[in-house]
């Protein structure tokens, strides 16, 4: 069933569907419902590939980017990603990227004065990163009835890079409550499939993306690690619930 399904995934024409759009978006703590940083997502496509920008401001004048490149014909295929957190100075805190041309990665840990390079084995169509899954699981929902479920790969930063199988897996439709509103949704969980002998070293988290379930499937929210295993969960609303930098404007 997975491979018919992917071979479904790999089939499709996203470009049909994907165009020029831009939001504002929430970055929430997930255990406490804070609204920790403010952004703003952008896409366009150019010559037949989806270009994603993603940027969440905090109040202590960090930022974070996320980058995409998805060409979307003649099937769905990931070009690159990349990640980078900065002071309000705009020196780098940590940065993430992959080149899928070539296979090469590489997690700099400025703050842990670290860095690691490798050259991974990438499968076009099937090896995704970041962002990317939000639109692998748009293209997915037509072909994925409820609890049926596609593996895919991913590429994860334990910091090292390294590609690990994952499950992608469609729930049972639900209901959802974003600043005061409640949407019907349908639920995918990212599921890493960490071989036996590394979990004694790596802890990876599920990942979730919730989709409208009704109409077209825009994206509604998302909720996992922000890139390494260990950090914080997060949650990113399409809905904004809230400032995280209403006080800092209040004082300039």
């Amino acid at each position: 069933m997975a491979s018919a399904l992917l071979a479904l995934l790999l089939a499709v024409a996203p470009h049909a569907k994907e165009g020029d759009a831009q939001a504002f978006c929430s970055l929430v703590d997930a255990k406490s419902g804070a609204v920790i940083a403010d952004g703003r997502y952008a896409q366009s496509v150019k010559d037949g590939v989806l270009h994603v920008e993603a940027r969440f401001d905090y109040p202590d004048g960090r930022t974070a980017v996320e980058r995409v490149d998805l060409r979307l014909e003649p099937r769905l295929v990931q070009e690159s990603w990349d990640w980078t957190e900065r002071k309000k100075d705009g020196e780098v805190i940590r940065q993430y990227k992959v080149d899928f041309h070539t296979g090469k990665a590489e997690a700099i840990r400025v703050d842990q004065h670290e860095e690691w390079k490798e050259d991974l084995k990438i499968t076009p169509g099937k090896t995704f990163a970041g962002i990317a899954f939000v639109t692998v699981i748009r293209s997915l929902r037509e072909a994925m009835g409820k609890g049926k479920k596609v593996e895919l790969e991913a590429v994860a930063f334990t910091p090292k890079p390294r590609v690990a199988g994952v499950e992608v897996i469609r729930g049972k439709t639900e209901e959802v409550k974003m600043d005061g509103r409640t949407i019907r949704a349908d639920p995918y969980t990212i599921h890493p499939e960490v071989p036996a002998i590394a979990r004694i070293f790596v802890s990876a988290p599920d990942e979730h993306v919730w989709l409208l379930a009704d109409g077209p499937a825009a994206f509604l929210r998302f909720e996992g690690p922000m890139v390494e295993p260990k950090d914080p969960v997060v949650r990113i609303d399409l809905i904004p619930s809230g400032s995280a930098n209403a006080g800092r404007r209040a004082t300039r």
